[in-house]
């Protein structure tokens, strides 16, 4: 694996992307290197006691106290038995007798690397364990890269979400919906709830597919009340495609702890009462009224923080007059 391992700057663009890429949290190995196994067969070449050829960790590591005692510390498998007959017969041998207690290892040793056949003619090869027939491709790379990614991305998404202000089920709600598992007509359709393309038309809208960045950004309800949002904090943003990097261009739209807070209770209070206006007109049949569900949001919003900081000097009024300098007095 040396090819994978070492830093040189070789190959293809795309190889040194990956390559770029195979970095672990703590610096060492990473995605693209733990992704190939060995699959051994004559074993010449492959460390009996340091290479991982018949499982996930070397031998010298799950026996530790046998590689001290063994004779053939630096020798590759094909030097640790021999072929009798076409069956491989393994000849470990050791400094001295073995305690009993050692001689149980040796035997949990022993059921270890018999579970691995040996061929002699044939040649040792890594394999790729993100692939059916063990083969690489840059495919299977990339796709393990982003499904990393993604798990990365999830992580953070879960630290940045739990404000202390929000509810705890409305927290959880905006979880779900930067993870796009809310029950939109869209994931309906991918699960297999419904069955009609048109059936995937957004509630509020009717026009495009309703997921959950139609429906929180792009619907015309939503564009709606983001314009009144933006307009009632005296800000200018502009949204995202998609709800993960619009959650994060909004937090990151002031350095300021306390407002950041304050937008994390207009972004929720936003995906709260689109959500719950999307419902009624769904179950109930609700006229969407923009003008009081954009109330809502302002009364959520205030609320939310009043009940976090009850201490806070300021009201209702002076919260819908200037919520930025209600910020500043929290």
């Amino acid at each position: 694996m040396d090819w994978v391992r070492d830093g040189r700057r070789v190959g293809s663009l795309w190889w040194r992307d990956l390559q770029s890429l195979n970095v672990g949290e703590d610096g060492n190995e990473g995605w693209l290197t733990e992704g190939f196994r060995m699959k051994i067969g004559e074993g010449k070449g492959v460390s009996f006691w340091w290479d991982e050829w018949c499982g996930e960790n070397c031998l010298a590591n799950i026996y530790p106290r046998l590689y001290v005692l063994s004779t053939g510390k630096e020798k590759d498998c094909q030097q640790m038995g021999e072929d009798h007959n076409g069956t491989w017969k393994w000849n470990m041998t050791w400094r001295r007798a073995l305690f009993q207690w050692e001689e149980e290892a040796e035997k949990e040793l022993q059921k270890t690397i018999e579970k691995v056949k040996i061929s002699p003619g044939c040649a040792d090869r890594w394999e790729w364990i993100h692939s059916v027939d063990g083969q690489y491709s840059t495919t299977t790379a990339y796709a393990v890269l982003a499904k990393q990614r993604k798990e990365d991305d999830e992580e953070k998404i879960f630290k940045r979400v739990w404000n202390p202000t929000i509810p705890t089920k409305v927290a959880a709600f905006n979880w779900r919906v930067l993870m796009d598992r809310i029950p939109t007509r869209s994931n309906l359709f991918k699960w297999g709830i419904i069955k009609e393309v048109e059936e995937r038309k957004c509630a509020l809208c009717m026009g495009e597919e309703e997921d959950s960045s139609h429906l929180f950004l792009n619907c015309s309800v939503a564009k709606w009340l983001w314009k009144a949002c933006t307009k009632w904090w005296g800000v200018k943003i502009v949204l995202q495609k998609e709800c993960w990097p619009t959650f994060q261009h909004l937090r990151a739209w002031t350095k300021k702890t306390y407002k950041k807070e304050g937008w994390d209770c207009i972004w929720n209070a936003m995906l709260w009462t689109v959500w719950m206006a999307r419902n009624k007109k769904i179950f109930d049949n609700a006229e969407v009224n923009l003008i009081k569900l954009f109330d809502l949001i302002q009364l959520r919003s205030f609320a939310w923080i009043k009940a976090r900081k009850p201490k806070c000097y300021f009201n209702l009024s002076d919260w819908l007059i200037n919520p930025t300098s209600c910020l500043d007095k929290a």
